[in-house]
C-alpha cells in the first residue's frame, strides 16, 4: 500500500495494513477485485439505472399527458411523488430483517420483479388516488438497498460513486428514451406517459428475474469462481470492511449506534440533503417548461442535467482521491447545490436559468454521505441498521421536498427554493460536527496505541463481528 505524507492518511491505512497478513498478494487481490466487479457491477448498474428511471418517470409523465388524464392539481402531483417515498420508508424495517434472513439475490430479485409490475400497472391509473397507491407500491418494492460489501475500504468511495453515476446515466437515457416514446402518443389509443410506464415496468421485471438467478449472494458465491488463494483474500476483504453476513440481529450494535451523536447527525444530513432533490427530479421538467421550452424539449433537457451531475461526481471523486477529505468534499458539493438553487431564484426567467438547474442536484453530496458512513461504520447489524435508517431519512426528505414545492407558487416556486438553501446550510453544519468527532476519536485511539494500551489485532474479527466502536484499532476516514 502507498503511504501518504499526511498524518491523516497514515492513520487510516494502519487498519488496512494490520488486516492484510502475510498471505496478501497485491496482484492476486487486484484480479479478485476484477472478478467481483464483473460478477456484480453489470447487474447492479442496470438495476440502478432502472431505479432512477422509475423515480424520474413521474417527472416526464407530467408533461406527456399525465396531469390531463388524471385531472391532478399541482399539489396532488407533489403528494403523488411523496407516496413513493412513504413506501420506501415503510419497507426499511422488514428489509433489515429479510436481508439478514434470506439470500440477497433472491430477495432483491423478487422485490425488483414486483416493483416492475407496479410501474407497469400505473398505466391503468385514471385519478390521483390510483396514482398515489401505485407509487406507494413502487416505492415499497424498490426500497431494498445494497452496499459495496465485497470491496475494500479504499475501493468503496470509487465504486459507490460509480454506482451513483449509473443513476444519472439512467437519467440521461430516460430523457432520450422518453423523448422518443413521447412520439408514440396515440398508438393503441394510449397517451405517451402510459407507454413510459408499460415499457420501463416490463424492463424492470425482466432485470429482476436476471438478478434473482445471477447476483452473487455471499463472498464464496459460485459466480465469483474463486481459487483457494482468492477465497483467503476474500476473507481478508470481509474482515477489513466489517461486512461479514450474519443471520442473527445483534442488538448491541443497534444500541451502540443509537447512543452515538454521529448517527443522528448522519440522519439529519440525509434528510436535509434530499429535501431539495424535488427541484432536480420531480419538478425539473415543469421548471424547464416555464423557461419557454416545449413539452418534449423540457423532457430532453434533463439529459444535460444528468451529464453535468456525472461530471461533478467524477470531479468530487478526484478530489477525495487526491486529498483524502470526504467531509470537506461533501460540504463543497452542498455549496454548489446551494449556488444552483440561488441562480434559479435570481436569474431572469428564461433559458439562462438552466445554469441553476444544472447545478441544483444534491445527489453528488448524497453520494459522498453514503461513502462516508459505509467507510466509517463496521459490524454487520450496525451497518444494516445505518443503511435502513438513512434510507428512511432519505425517503422522508423526498416526501417533504415535493410537498414544499407543491405548496409554492408555480411556475417559479421561489418560497420553496429559498427554504432549500437554508436547509442545505444547516446540513453543512452537521457535516462539520461528524468530521470533528471522527478526528477527535482517531487522535484518542492513536495515543492509546502509542502507549501500548490496545490489545493485539484480532485475527478472528469476522467471527466476533466487532463494530467501529468496539474495535479501538479502527480508524475513521475524515
Amino acid at each position: 500500500l502507498n503511504r501518504d505524507k499526511s498524518n491523516d492518511k497514515t492513520i487510516i491505512y494502519q487498519e488496512e495494513e494490520q488486516i492484510m497478513d502475510d498471505t496478501y498478494d497485491k496482484e492476486a487481490d487486484q484480479k479478485l477485485a476484477r472478478k467481483i466487479t464483473m460478477a456484480t457491477i453489470p447487474l447492479l448498474s442496470i438495476i440502478q439505472i432502472l431505479q432512477f428511471i422509475d423515480k424520474f418517470i413521474l417527472n416526464y409523465s407530467a408533461v406527456l399527458g399525465l396531469l390531463e388524464d388524471t385531472k391532478m392539481t399541482t399539489e396532488e402531483f407533489g403528494f403523488s411523488g411523496s407516496f413513493f417515498f412513504i413506501g420506501q420508508i415503510i419497507t426499511q424495517l422488514p428489509n433489515q430483517y429479510f436481508l439478514q434472513r434470506f439470500p440477497v439475490s433472491k430477495y432483491f430479485g423478487f422485490m425488483s420483479i414486483c416493483w416492475g409490475i407496479s410501474v407497469g400497472c400505473t398505466a391503468s391509473a385514471s385519478n390521483f388516488p390510483q396514482i398515489a397507491a401505485l407509487r406507494f407500491l413502487v416505492g415499497f418494492f424498490e426500497g431494498c438497498s445494497l452496499s459495496a460489501m465485497f470491496y475494500r475500504r479504499n475501493e468503496q468511495v470509487f465504486w459507490i460513486t460509480i454506482m451513483m453515476v449509473f443513476n444519472f446515466v439512467g437519467m440521461a437515457c430516460s430523457g432520450l428514451f422518453s423523448y422518443a416514446i413521447g412520439h408514440m402518443d396515440g398508438i393503441a389509443n394510449l397517451h405517451a406517459w402510459k407507454w413510459l410506464m408499460i415499457i420501463f415496468g416490463g424492463l424492470t421485471s425482466l432485470c429482476g428475474i436476471i438478478v434473482f438467478i445471477f447476483l452473487p449472494d455471499t463472498s464464496k458465491s459460485r459466480w465469483f469462481r474463486l481459487t483457494e488463494q482468492e477465497k483467503e483474500l476474500m476473507d481478508s476483504r470481509i474482515r477489513e470492511n466489517g461486512t461479514v453476513k450474519k443471520n442473527q440481529v445483534n442488538f448491541d450494535h443497534i444500541k451502540e449506534a443509537m447512543k452515538d451523536i454521529r448517527f443522528y447527525c448522519y440522519s439529519i444530513i440525509s434528510f436535509f440533503l434530499t429535501i431539495p432533490a424535488a427541484c432536480s427530479t420531480q419538478f425539473s421538467s415543469q421548471l424547464i417548461k416555464s423557461m419557454g421550452f416545449s413539452n418534449l424539449q423540457s423532457v430532453v433537457m434533463n439529459v444535460p442535467i444528468a451529464v453535468t451531475t456525472i461530471m461533478i461526481l467524477f470531479i468530487s471523486l478526484y478530489i477525495i482521491q487526491q486529498f483524502n477529505q470526504i467531509y470537506y468534499t461533501m460540504i463543497l458539493l452542498t455549496l454548489i447545490t446551494m449556488l444552483g438553487i440561488l441562480l434559479l431564484c435570481v436569474l431572469p426567467s428564461g433559458p439562462i436559468q438552466l445554469m441553476g438547474i444544472f447545478l441544483s442536484s444534491p445527489a453528488p453530496a448524497a453520494v459522498i454521505l453514503e461513502a462516508s458512513y459505509i467507510n466509517n461504520v463496521i459490524g454487520y447489524t450496525k451497518r444494516v441498521f445505518y443503511l435502513g435508517t438513512l434510507s428512511a431519512t432519505y425517503s422522508a426528505g423526498h416526501i417533504i421536498g415535493p410537498i414544499i414545492m407543491g405548496h409554492s407558487t408555480p411556475p417559479h416556486y421561489y418560497s420553496g427554493l429559498i427554504s432549500f438553501i437554508v436547509i442545505l446550510g444547516i446540513a453543512c453544519f452537521f457535516m462539520l460536527i461528524i468530521r470533528w468527532i471522527n478526528k477527535r476519536e482517531n487522535n484518542k485511539r492513536q495515543i492509546m496505541e502509542e502507549k501500548g494500551e490496545l490489545s493485539s489485532v484480532e485475527t478472528r474479527r469476522e467471527e466476533l463481528d466487532l463494530t467501529d466502536g468496539m474495535d479501538l484499532r479502527f480508524r475513521y476516514r475524515l
